[in-house]
């Protein structure tokens, strides 16, 4: 199994998301990133926050989108292709993706491990979170 982390443009989530459903994955997590690479940022203002001197504090990061999908080793590399292509404009600041190995996943409901942890439920066995 492999961590696939991709930080791209917020643009091009949707993209990519279509893209990885129609490859069969089935879920991933996505969250927001600041960061800077050969662009060096631009200066934003900071939560409205003041430096000493009374002037607004910035900071050099652009916004990212950052996706994890944690994948078996057969489609790895059909995983990181799709990305890559998907979310590429071929301009500076298009992102970075990184493969890590991983040792073990566990759904903790069920506590099926590795490859059963990563496939999805027939949605007649998931839980229904209003239900007591």
């Amino acid at each position: 199994m492999n961590l696939v982390l991709a930080i791209i443009q917020p643009s091009k989530l949707e993209a990519v998301k279509e893209a990885l459903v129609k490859l069969g994955i089935q879920g991933m997590t996505v969250t927001g990133a600041k960061g800077f690479g050969r662009q060096k940022g631009r200066p934003l203002a900071f939560l409205g926050l003041l430096d000493m001197e009374h002037k607004p504090f910035t900071t050099d990061f652009v916004p990212k989108v950052r996706i994890e999908v944690v994948v078996n080793d057969d489609i790895v590399d059909a995983v990181v292709d799709t990305i890559v292509a998907t979310a590429k404009t071929g301009t500076i600041g298009d992102g970075k993706l990184f493969v890590l190995p991983v040792s073990r996943a566990i759904r903790i409901r069920t506590g099926e491990e590795n490859a059963a942890a990563l496939n999805i439920e027939e949605p007649a066995t998931l839980s229904d979170p209003l239900k007591k």
